[in-house]
């Protein structure tokens, strides 16, 4: 009789073995390239990285928006237990926006410039039905724009893109992609063009819409200091690839296991609570390698201070490092080893 009113937590959204190939001159390029996660309703997963490594076209991948170009798609993405790859273009729609939405990171090109802000918020609610008529409407427009800090809401609606600032656009773009109260919400860079006072009641907003809303975050970000603020796990990417997996208490305490990983920590400005990674800043020696041009073994052995030759001539395992963490390394290291 023990255990039948528990209830067995399962993932909202799983991803297995993603890969996506673009073909160019110089042959077939793998941007993304046997990626693997899961997340919970309610979960908070934050994607690190260089730029380059894969991240924002992971996040477009979990919503059917990747490149033309793209000539393959290997592995599954299944929401809710439903496979969406191989989904047709009006299954997608009926996702975006109401179950998965997404904050682009270039709010520019993600506004109409034709229609008004009012107007785009419009077609959102008349695209996905939810029984509130006109005057309900309006006033969930107004503070849906208030929520994310835009005085006048009234006259914002009214706006086109082009009167608006960048960080104005930008907070635009958060207040859509939590208009449906979706399960899932994809932030793609989303502090970008907002000063801190800002920054910091946008996360604030996201945060509260995760705990009251169960509304899991995926955060891509270059900023870590947010990433502390926000994420309960972190996936490292490097190269089209997720080089470690790692809870973010372990990530900013103890430190992470791969080196790619230590080193993002040692780059990064430092404020706040001191670690063992706070001083001199120390660069990343190198650069990420051309999706064209990898390395045989390890993409990051040509950086990695730990790399042998082993490291440069074949691909390394998944090694368990903690609880439902690993690394993607033949030698992954405490955090106390990258001291």
């Amino acid at each position: 009789m023990t255990g039948q009113n528990q209830t067995i937590q399962t993932p909202i959204l799983e991803v297995t073995d993603l890969s996506v190939s673009i073909p160019t001159p110089r042959g077939p390029i793998f941007p993304i390239r046997d990626v693997s996660f899961s997340l919970e309703r309610g979960g908070l997963l934050a994607i690190v990285g260089e730029s380059g490594s894969g991240k924002t076209l992971t996040g477009l991948s979990l919503l059917g928006l990747l490149p033309e170009a793209s000539e393959k798609v290997g592995g599954s993405i299944r929401f809710g237990g439903k496979e969406l790859l191989g989904s047709s273009e009006e299954e997608w729609n009926t996702l975006r926006g109401s179950r998965i939405s997404m904050v682009f990171q270039e709010p520019q090109s993600a506004l109409n410039p034709i229609l008004t802000i009012g107007s785009m918020f419009r077609e959102i609610f008349q695209s996905h039905p939810s029984g509130i008529n006109s005057d309900q409407r309006e006033s969930i427009i107004r503070e849906l724009l208030s929520s994310v800090g835009l005085p006048r809401p009234d006259s914002i609606s009214r706006s086109y893109p082009h009167q608006l600032s960048g960080g104005m656009r930008q907070r635009v773009l958060i207040a859509m992609a939590i208009a449906l109260k979706p399960d899932i919400v994809i932030a793609d860079e989303p502090t970008t063009a907002l000063d801190v006072t800002i920054s910091g009641q946008i996360l604030s907003l996201l945060l509260e819409r995760n705990r009251v809303d169960r509304m899991a975050l995926i955060l891509i970000s270059h900023d870590l200091g947010i990433v502390r603020r926000t994420a309960n796990r972190i996936l490292v990417m490097y190269a089209g690839r997720i080089v470690e997996t790692v809870s973010g208490q372990r990530f900013f305490s103890s430190g992470p296991s791969h080196p790619y990983s230590q080193a993002l920590l040692l780059s990064r400005p430092s404020a706040g609570q001191k670690t063992k990674y706070d001083g001199p800043l120390e660069a990343i020696r190198g650069q990420v390698p051309p999706l064209w041009d990898l390395p045989p073994g390890c993409a990051f052995a040509p950086r990695c201070p730990k790399a042998d030759n082993r490291c440069r001539t074949e691909s390394p395992p998944w090694i368990e490092t903690g609880p439902d963490e690993a690394a993607f390394c033949f030698y992954p290291g405490s955090g106390e080893d990258a001291a």
